[in-house]
């Protein structure tokens, strides 16, 4: 993951960007480059609330007729508005080399602050699909 991996990054209205995804040398850092906005093209591990695999985001949804296979799609949803970085790889077993690196990085942070936060951000976006509780 820190040598990088060419992905097709989906926007909205566009076929796709092709981009070189890498870990950051601390692997703290999701980045990618070419970008015009070199400052933003990052996502702090730390940001990342969840990774799934598969063509779920919406933007996955409007680009149907891009014909992706599901087993080399996966969404990154970070930030404190749940944005979402869909990505397309040229094989199944990149994707799931990304999406269990991120995984793995996201439950090894240590940072009680950090985990705080995130869980901060889930409460705050709860899921649509069920009702959060909280047993005190």
């Amino acid at each position: 993951m820190q040598s990088g991996t060419q992905m097709i990054k989906l926007k909205r209205g566009t076929k796709g960007l092709v981009r070189l995804f890498y870990l950051d040398e601390h692997r703290t850092r999701l980045r990618w480059r070419p970008s015009r906005k070199s400052e933003r093209a990052k996502i702090l591990i730390d940001s990342i609330y969840k990774v799934t695999e598969g063509r779920q985001s919406e933007i996955f949804h409007r680009q149907a007729e891009g014909g992706f296979d599901p087993s080399c799609c996966f969404t990154i949803y970070h930030g404190n508005h749940m944005e979402s970085l869909d990505l397309v790889t040229s094989n199944p077993e990149e994707a799931r080399t990304w999406i269990t690196g991120l995984k793995y990085l996201m439950a090894g942070i240590s940072d009680e602050d950090s985990l705080a936060k995130r869980q901060r951000t889930h409460n705050q976006y709860p899921s649509r699909t069920a009702p959060v509780v909280v047993i005190k």
